[in-house]
């Protein structure tokens, strides 16, 4: 069972996470709350958790500089941070203090129940690995984009990078490094689309021949072959039509979430690519940068509000995320070619 702290200084929004997590059917247990950043370091010497779910706003030390400090004590915690705020300049902070990942409140289960996931194969990883800490994301996107000669190239720098550590792990560890790379696998799989009762026979079949898996050498064959079963499932034409998937997600997000502060780097966190990856798939199906699509989408629901709502200027400009009413206001004639007011005055009946 995975050990997991809640710190939030709202005790609605501590129910709220228990009663999602202990609802999920994941492997952990609530080992304690803290309602500020510096309870939170007192309760990690007492129940050394190895997830940490922690609120970004709170008295005294906030979660950024718990987390700095949590994480300088021990590195293995894994800390996701929440948050209300949806401004960049916090996931940046966030990101710097070594988090594990950053979601915006009001939380949406499923996306927290994901996270935690993801947390856990992190955490068991750096745990059964020897060696250096490896990075599987580059291993993550080429599943997701079912590139099979690519996926099995960074399968192979994996391993690589496990040999060239001097500590071959013992056939026990082997064989555990090897059972994290296959849940990983097997939830990407999921996660492009593959069709879960046919993924189900595939996971049965690999998890029987791990038995025969025990050293470095067993895992890229039994590997690679896993990649061809899971890939295999995606189709021939999944690279383009799983892209598509990815950035209609995008699409959706940025439509639910538009009057935050979000960006590249956000929408890529929740689709789980990479800000370079996200960003050249989205121009390539939508013929315009992400950034672009983001004031598109804000302009029209502006414009919506203009023309239905007795707003003020400002008011409008906070409500669809801009800034401030001068940068609504200089976008806004930029694109239209008239100012919000003038719109307006153009539109009332």
């Amino acid at each position: 069972m995975y050990r997991v702290l809640l710190v939030d200084d709202e005790e609605l929004e501590r129910k709220i996470i228990c009663f999602i997590l202990q609802n999920s059917s994941l492997p952990i247990t609530i080992v304690g709350e803290a309602t500020s950043g510096r309870e939170a370091l007192e309760k990690v010497h007492l129940t050394r958790p190895d997830l940490i779910i922690m609120d970004i706003k709170m008295p005294g030390i906030d979660g950024i500089e718990a987390t700095r400090q949590i994480k300088a004590l021990n590195p293995a915690t894994e800390v996701i941070i929440l948050t209300a705020y949806g401004k960049f300049s916090y996931s940046q902070q966030a990101i710097k203090a070594q988090a594990t990942d950053y979601l915006l409140k009001p939380i949406q289960p499923q996306q927290l129940i994901e996270a935690v996931k993801q947390a856990m194969d992190r955490f068991s990883l750096r745990k059964f690995q020897p060696g250096p800490t490896l990075d599987l994301t580059g291993l993550e996107e080429q599943v997701r984009a079912g590139n099979l000669k690519e996926g099995k190239r960074q399968l192979a720098l994996i391993l690589e990078q496990l040999a060239a550590s001097n500590q071959i792990p013992q056939t026990v560890l082997v064989n555990s490094f090897a059972v994290r790379l296959m849940i990983i696998v097997i939830q990407v799989t999921l996660s492009a689309g593959a069709d879960p009762s046919e993924v189900t026979p595939i996971e049965h079949e690999l998890a029987q021949d791990l038995s025969h898996v025990s050293s470095l050498d067993d895992i890229k064959y039994w590997g690679e072959i896993m990649l061809e079963k899971c890939i295999g499932l995606l189709g021939s034409n999944q690279p383009f039509n799983q892209s598509q998937v990815l950035v209609s997600k995008a699409k959706d997000y940025i439509e639910s979430n538009y009057a935050h502060n979000i960006s590249l780097n956000i929408v890529a966190t929740h689709v789980h690519l990479s800000p370079a990856y996200l960003s050249r798939i989205f121009n390539k199906h939508t013929g315009i940068g992400l950034t672009d699509y983001l004031a598109q989408v804000r302009l029209k629901n502006a414009k919506q509000q203009l023309r239905r709502s007795t707003a003020t200027i400002d008011q409008i400009a906070a409500a669809t995320g801009f800034n401030s009413s001068s940068y609504f206001s200089a976008i806004f004639k930029k694109h239209e070619g008239i100012t919000p007011s003038e719109y307006r005055a153009n539109h009332t009946f």
